[in-house]
């Protein structure tokens, strides 16, 4: 991994009460990838979205391991085109971001911090190769900030302390537990626990393994079946409540 001054980590230019205004490079010629792949300065990065001038950014490309409903809608802010500047580096663009968006207290922190970089993303399925991992064609239509980009000249030595923070925010995210080394959470047994539950109790007592207070979980599970003593749902809860058992038939 690089040091700070040789990373290319996003930088914060200016503030607004609305706005962070911050850049980078969005691309970095001739390095190449964990995919062994690279960009150069013929790489051809024309798109309708360039055209306009405005690229949407998100927070990982908008994938959403966690299951928390985060999705690529979540717009942290725009690529402001005008703003893109070639040299033999790569192309350096600035970013108008809302500091009002979903997470954009912490990531504006990191931002701050250095450890924030970005990854390009281009319209699917236009993206041209050669054997070589030459990339050829990159019609763009997003970037994303990410603490694991794909080219590992985009952030610097402190991504280890960013990938912590999130960790605790995205506790699911295998890539960020096994950067940091945090025990990784296994889904499927989570599954299986919540299949295993055959009576409120059981219930109660995975919310509280799940890091719900007893008396949340006890107050959830009379929510629960309260709803499920209601017709406001056409009886459905009701009678799922009635098939586990946790309702008289």
């Amino acid at each position: 991994m690089m040091n700070m001054a040789a990373g290319n980590n996003l930088k914060a230019l200016s503030k607004t009460t609305n706005d962070l205004i911050v850049g980078n490079y969005m691309v970095l010629f001739d390095g190449h990838d964990l995919v062994n792949e690279f960009f150069t300065k013929s790489t051809v990065f024309d798109s309708n979205y360039t055209k306009t001038g405005v690229l949407y950014v998100d927070f990982e490309h908008g994938l959403d391991p966690d299951d928390i409903g985060m999705s690529d809608a979540d717009v942290l802010g725009v690529v402001d085109w005008k703003s893109a500047k070639m040299d033999d580096k790569g192309i350096f663009v600035e970013r108008v971001l809302n500091r009002r968006a979903s997470y954009m207290d912490i990531l504006s922190e990191m931002i701050d911090a250095g450890v924030i970089g970005t990854s390009s993303a281009c319209v699917r399925g236009k993206s041209v190769k050669k054997p070589s991992g030459e990339i050829v064609e990159w019609p763009l239509m997003r970037d994303s900030l990410t603490v694991t980009p794909m080219e590992p000249r985009m952030v610097g030595e402190n991504i280890l302390s960013a990938a912590k923070s999130l960790a605790a925010v995205f506790p699911f995210n295998k890539s960020l537990a096994a950067l940091t080394g945090a025990t990784i959470i296994d889904t499927d047994s989570t599954v299986k626990n919540i299949e295993s539950i055959e009576s409120l109790r059981d219930a109660e007592r995975f919310l509280r393994d799940s890091g719900l207070s007893r008396t949340g979980a006890t107050a959830f599970m009379s929510r629960l079946k309260s709803l499920g003593q209601s017709d406001s749902d056409g009886g459905a809860l009701r009678e799922l409540l009635q098939f586990k058992g946790f309702l008289p038939g």
